[in-house]
């Protein structure tokens, strides 16, 4: 009980990256494989949704010229077109 209790305390005075590798190194290997591809298929996976400070910025600036009614109806955009 007491070890349980000063593992505990060890555990939250670790950093999260520290946690990780104390969880890796006790992964049996037969599990590391699938460990690997889940880390990497997140990473891509976060990197695909990744946006630009550029596209954030133009989102913004849409935003904020919808919200004060700085836009074409669709009739006016069609309007300009033909």
């Amino acid at each position: 009980m007491l070890t349980d209790y000063c593992s505990l305390i060890t555990d939250k005075a670790m950093t999260l990256k520290e946690q990780l590798i104390k969880e890796i190194e006790q992964t049996p290997d037969t599990l590391l494989t699938q460990l690997l591809d889940f880390l990497l298929f997140i990473k891509e996976r976060h990197t695909e949704i990744e946006i630009t400070e550029e596209e954030q910025a133009n989102i913004i600036a849409s935003e904020s010229a919808y919200q004060a009614g700085d836009y074409l109806t669709l009739e006016e955009y069609e309007a300009t077109q033909g």
